[in-house]
């Protein structure tokens, strides 16, 4: 690994052991119960990264095998990435029926449309395509997640702090992806060719950061999850609010549960 540079390699290292304690915190705290989807996205980054050293150090970094396992195994963990995220959200939402309905509409519209998109764009440049999809993949989930944290803080939904915690975090990482990318692309462009390392540093070091913040914020247990089906659990999350806003809320949810009443009550 000492071709990557004594920098990326020591970043590569340390974001292996902040995922480890970041599982160790979902583990010890029973946190992985709330949240099994964003435990398998972190546990498939530690296995991914143990794939990918073997990968390298047995066929080498630009190897067509090494090229082909990376990117095979980086679209299970950008899968993975969606799932975890939508289950924070619906974490979030899952006492309002109706809104969440909304949410998930809004994920989905926003993602899509962001990505369709880039994937037509990459087309018209089929040697940066990979690069392409990758930045709009980031641009899109981070399009997306920002349209429906605007939303829940429109309605002024509360948000436990260890769930704003991985959720910002998907986010930051994202915007730091796409950022890294473009800027990236422009240097390769006007003839810099060795902009590899300073891509993996960026995007490394913003990942190492956003596992210390998850890590951190997962040294405390998650609350128990407000059931729906149970109106005197939502009923009080309604009025733990100012008067004004719960009422607001109240009205929109009721509106939005008939509205979209058939899948209010699969819920």
């Amino acid at each position: 690994m000492a071709y990557l540079g004594k920098y990326v390699q020591f970043l590569w290292e340390l974001s292996v052991a902040l995922q480890v304690a970041v599982v160790v915190m979902l583990l010890f705290n029973g946190n992985f119960r709330r949240i099994p989807i964003f435990t398998a996205y972190i546990m498939s980054n530690v296995c991914q990264a143990v794939a990918l050293y073997l990968t390298y150090r047995e066929f080498g970094l630009r190897s067509h095998t090494s090229v082909t396992i990376a990117w095979v195994s980086e679209s299970a963990t950008l899968l993975l990435r969606v799932f975890a995220t939508s289950e924070l959200v619906r974490l979030i939402l899952r006492p309002y029926r109706g809104i969440w309905a909304l949410g998930w509409r809004v994920l989905a519209i926003a993602f899509g449309a962001v990505f369709t998109f880039a994937l037509v764009d990459s087309w018209h440049n089929l040697l940066w395509a990979i690069v392409l999809l990758d930045r709009g993949f980031h641009l899109a989930f981070a399009v997306a997640l920002t349209a429906c944290l605007l939303l829940v803080h429109y309605y002024l939904i509360p948000i436990h702090p260890v769930y704003r915690s991985l959720l910002a975090g998907f986010c930051f990482y994202s915007c730091m992806v796409v950022l890294a990318n473009t800027i990236g692309g422009q240097i390769y462009a006007r003839g810099n060719h060795n902009v590899q390392i300073v891509w993996q540093m960026a995007t490394m070091g913003a990942f190492v950061v956003v596992l210390a913040v998850w890590a951190a914020a997962l040294r405390r247990p998650l609350p128990e999850p407000i059931s729906p089906d149970r109106p005197e659990e939502a009923e009080r999350a309604y009025w733990a609010m100012s008067p004004q806003i719960n009422e607001r809320l109240r009205l929109l949810n009721e509106q939005l549960s008939r509205f979209w009443k058939p899948e209010a009550t699969r819920s």
